[in-house]
């Protein structure tokens, strides 16, 4: 029988994690630099990594009515009482996989099934999953008065504001403190233009299927660069963040090749509030000499994901 963690809410200064510092906890682990990586030249904007659907295509495959949300109960009917009771009555599930991810955590939604296909054939060694949940009377009159439409529509673009992660702080349990995490982050056209900061891409009109590139300059692990993708099903959807270059600690030791590092962010509306699902995991090498400590880090992360998130709707929203 699995177990799942219950902690209390943890207060985040700033914005909180997306992507590549995840392994601070990993100085010491080292991946070949003969592992095979992806040419920059691979990726660009204008090329196959962008992709656009359009929303006909996408939103007719919702078991619900196009305005219409899903209930509560509906989307959690895999946790067993006792767990729905916690997280009603908490607001949030943690659960850590020290041996390889997997998805107990994940809501039943149009999304989950490809989701969780998706991180499965990644074969990521650890990992953690969280579930939050906000009820309607948790945000501000404006996010619950706004027609769905409207409010559908800013949901989707906080997911794009790419440029909001700079200069987050999270904090370090090895050092007992909140750190600057992203001192850099946005937008790119390329890989080969990395510094050339674009706008964040927030649209007029929900796209069901868009992948974006983006920059981050990590505290710890330097400059990295990854593809974003974002999908929408119905009134559900995601964001999923994997690296396309190596990461390497204090920009010497590799610990995470191109492609083994993921990031999920789910929103799903139900009728009673908003159930947010985060999920981060990487394939990489000396993960049991690092257990304990990788198991606060993932935390504190994951935590920080959706606080971010959160947060970032109550500004949107604010009276």
């Amino acid at each position: 029988m699995r177990q799942t963690i219950h902690l209390p809410l943890t207060r985040f200064t700033n914005l909180a994690a997306l992507t590549t510092a995840l392994l601070v906890w990993l100085p010491q682990a080292g991946l070949s630099d003969e592992a095979a990586t992806r040419e920059p030249s691979e990726y660009t904007q204008d090329e196959s990594v962008l992709s656009v659907l359009p929303v006909d295509g996408i939103n007719s495959a919702s078991p619900h009515p196009e305005n219409t949300q899903a209930t509560l109960d509906e989307a959690l009917i895999f946790l067993s009482p006792d767990e729905r009771r916690s997280l009603i009555e908490i607001g949030e599930l943690l659960q850590f996989h020290p041996s390889q991810m997997d998805t107990h955590l994940l809501p039943d939604t149009p999304l989950s099934a490809s989701i969780g296909k998706q991180m499965g054939e990644a074969d990521l060694n650890i990992g953690i999953e969280m579930l939050r949940f906000m009820c309607n009377s948790w945000f501000p009159s404006a996010y619950r008065n706004a027609p769905i439409n409207e409010r559908q529509l800013t949901l989707y673009n906080i997911l794009r504001s790419i440029s909001t992660l700079q200069g987050l702080t999270y904090y370090s349990a090895s050092r007992d403190e909140f750190r600057t995490l992203f001192e850099e982050s946005w937008a790119i056209a390329s890989l080969r233009k990395s510094r050339e900061a674009l706008p964040d891409p927030i649209v007029d009109d929900i796209i069901p299927l868009d992948t974006i590139l983006i920059h981050q300059k990590d505290k710890s692990f330097g400059n990295n660069q990854s593809k974003v993708t974002y999908r929408v099903v119905g009134r559900d959807m995601s964001i999923a963040i994997e690296n396309l270059t190596p990461m390497r600690y204090k920009g010497l030791v590799r610990v995470v090749n191109s492609g083994n590092m993921q990031i999920r962010i789910i929103v799903i509306p139900v009728q009673e509030g908003l159930l947010v699902y985060g999920a981060m995991a990487a394939k990489t090498l000396n993960v049991k000499s690092f257990l304990k400590r990788a198991q606060s880090s993932f935390t504190n992360r994951i935590i920080a994901i959706t606080q971010w998130y959160l947060s970032r709707i109550n500004e949107e929203f604010q009276e």
